[in-house]
């Protein structure tokens, strides 16, 4: 019996012998011709499996090169595959697990499938024959279903695991079971045939079928197709990261190095080759990026000193399905970001987009002016639209500069424009824009608005009360929805501005009257600002009016000019319809007139006898006017009874104002009550 078994396994090996030789002349001819075509290589770990694979391949798949080779021989030729450039290899049972223990690719393994369990077994069916299995668990569970559905003897002789057996303790084990319980029939794969060498009367291998061949090519052309798209996605995303300016540093959750681009290698005087794969504490002992990954909040825009100096860095972590998976940061030198704010500033100026002013520049002494001012400043925290109301020469346009420039937007435009300046149809244009063939005129390439200008940044809308109806309807619209519509256009361009308005009229008389939209009125005065004007903030006259002259002077390179007393009391008894304007104009004209030991008081009543707000007969400047006080003469206007009158009309005007709340009213006046009594009491 044993010359039996024998001989039967000499034979069988003997037939695999002649055909490994055969194949194998074969593949080293095709190995050469095939490399730079394939992708795939099959490595068969058995002769009629290679044969088959190769009438597939050639039929189906001219992208995959056969080769064979078992255990060993087969991790050979894996190797000269992976040294050519094959991305995925094929192979099945202990030779595959052998590769892709070894190999550093994507090993598919042919599976065993039923059908090829079920070829086999099938020629036993009715025969009585036990059938004995060795092999991996995948092919001893096929075995014993397939056996329980034919009715056929089965005993699981031996299940292999993954790791590298030792073959003659195993045949040794084997054949003590055979010779205690013999099978008729053994059936495993090659490794059974080639390394156990068994003495049974028959040896069965089971062997795969087209479709399993099949099968496993797909699944290797579906990981190709994913790698060839990961190599693109990481091609992009590597010559994306080349030419970042900003250093950018990638850790996993292991806090390893994964990426790090040229700019951060510039950064931090390293090399990528050295510093993948360590952990980010040992190249950069300061950074936090290992905090941002255990706590899992992102650090913006915070300072971090490196060996190129400070920079700005930002430090966010990568959350996958709700897990953090690492952390990216990204680092912008300090100098590159005053370089770009400097480009852009050179820019906005260049079109004149830009604040000059702020707070700093606003001279005030009053207390009420320093509350106005100091409620400017609070308004300037926050993002509202600010209406700001007062008389014309008052620094409406100092204010709104002042609150872009201490606002979170002033890096952005400050763009300003004077409503009742520009005819409807311009003022439209001008604001809202204009794309090609709009109107007769309009540029060939179109225009952007005022409005499209000022995004990011602060719209300044001067003498908003002039602003036509029909031009109001499309400003509501644009701070409602904040989204604006060139003219011509079909499409609107969201914009994020800040709107600061200011007018010099009552703008809720002009609602009532109907000549202003109430809903854009609303709209506006969410944040009010009234600025009180020159006649009402004493305090400041002669304070401004010295500093005034001490600006002139050190412009035209003269002396400081001293103001009299005489001369300061006309400063205090005159009304400045022109408000602080006017003041300017009048102590510059006394700056370039004024010779030594003139008297400074008779220039200032000269001047003032002949502003520029007081040129007409009659005097009826709208800007005294609204004011309510009495309409004089040029001659007549220091004369001392209509200065007494004067006096009495801005008492009677602040009491008005303050609902007839004397207090009040003395206060804003700047004197006392009895003062305030004795005013209203006297004759006209």
């Amino acid at each position: 019996m044993r010359n039996i078994f024998q001989k039967n396994s000499a034979l069988f090996l003997n037939t695999c012998k002649k055909m490994y030789k055969m194949f194998k002349n074969n593949a080293e001819v095709k190995f050469q011709e095939e490399i730079g075509m394939t992708k795939i290589a099959f490595i068969a770990p058995y002769p009629e499996l290679a044969i088959l694979a190769r009438k597939v391949c050639g039929e189906k798949y001219s992208d995959v090169a056969v080769f064979y080779g078992l255990l060993e021989n087969g991790l050979v030729c894996a190797q000269k595959a992976l040294n050519e450039g094959f991305q995925v290899i094929i192979s099945r049972g202990g030779t595959a697990n052998l590769i892709r223990n070894h190999i550093g690719i994507p090993v598919v393994e042919v599976r065993v499938t039923g059908y090829d369990i079920l070829r086999t077994f099938s020629e036993f069916i009715g025969t009585n024959k036990t059938i004995g299995v060795v092999g991996y668990r995948n092919v001893v569970e096929g075995c014993r279903s397939v056996s329980q559905m034919l009715g056929i003897p089965l005993r699981e002789m031996l299940t292999l695991n993954n790791e590298r057996p030792d073959w003659e303790v195993m045949r040794a084990q084997l054949q003590m079971q055979l010779e205690k319980a013999p099978v008729d029939v053994v059936v495993g794969d090659a490794l059974v045939v080639s390394k156990l060498r068994l003495e049974v009367r028959e040896v069965r291998l089971i062997m795969s079928g087209d479709e399993a061949v099949c099968e496993a090519i797909e699944e290797a052309r579906r990981i190709i197709k994913v790698q060839d798209k990961e190599k693109k996605s990481a091609e992009q995303l590597r010559t994306i990261l080349s030419f970042i300016h900003d250093g950018v540093i990638a850790i996993d959750n292991t806090g390893k190095i994964t990426v790090i681009n040229p700019s951060a290698e510039s950064i931090f005087k390293l090399k990528t080759t050295q510093v993948i794969g360590k952990n980010i504490k040992q190249v950069i002992p300061n950074t936090r990026m290992l905090d941002v990954l255990k706590h899992g909040k992102a650090e913006i825009e915070q300072l971090q000193n490196t060996p190129s100096g400070m920079v700005v860095t930002n430090r966010v972590p990568i959350e996958i399905n709700g897990e953090i998976m690492g952390v990216v940061a990204t680092f912008k030198e300090a100098g590159r970001i005053q370089q770009t704010e400097q480009k852009i500033r050179t820019k906005l100026y260049s079109q004149g987009l830009y604040a000059k002013y702020s707070f700093e520049n606003i001279m005030a002494w009053d207390p009420e002016m320093l509350r106005v001012i100091e409620r400017a400043k609070r308004y300037a925290r926050t993002d509202g639209t600010v209406l700001i109301e007062a008389e014309s020469g008052c620094g409406k346009e100092l204010f709104a500069q002042s609150i872009h420039q201490a606002s979170s937007r002033c890096r952005g435009p400050f763009v300003a424009i004077n409503c009742s300046a520009l005819p409807t149809q311009l003022l439209e244009s001008e604001l809202f824009g204009y794309v090609e063939g709009a109107f007769t005129g309009a540029r060939k390439e179109g225009k952007p608005g005022l409005i499209e200008l000022a995004h990011g940044g602060t719209l300044f809308l001067d003498e908003i009360g002039d602003m036509e109806l029909t031009l109001q309807a499309r400003l509501l619209r644009v701070l409602e929805e904040r989204q604006v519509m060139r003219l011509g256009a079909d499409k609107w361009l969201p914009v994020d501005i800040r709107i600061v308005a200011a007018t010099n009229v009552p703008l809720k008389q002009r609602v009532l009257r109907g000549q202003f939209r109430m809903d854009l009125f609303h709209r506006l005065n969410v944040l009010s600002l009234s600025i009180p004007p020159l006649r009402l903030r004493r305090k400041d006259i002669i304070p401004l009016a010295e500093y005034f002259l001490a600006e002139f002077a050190n412009k035209y390179g003269q002396r400081p000019i001293e103001l009299t007393a005489a001369a300061k009391d006309i400063l205090l008894q005159y009304s400045w319809p022109g408000n602080v304007r006017e003041l300017r104009n009048i102590m510059e004209r006394i700056s370039l007139v004024y010779e030594e030991a003139q008297d400074v008081s008779a220039i200032l009543r000269d001047f003032l006898d002949n502003s520029d707000y007081c040129n007409n007969p009659g005097y009826s400047a709208p800007e005294l006017a609204k004011t309510g006080m009495p309409a004089v003469k040029p001659e007549q206007f220091l004369l001392p009874q209509n200065i007494r009158n004067m006096k009495r009309q801005l008492a009677v005007y602040a009491l008005a104002t303050c609902g007839g709340n004397k207090s009040k009213a003395a206060k804003q006046l700047g004197i006392t009550r009895a003062t305030l009594d004795r005013l209203l009491r006297q004759q006209e």
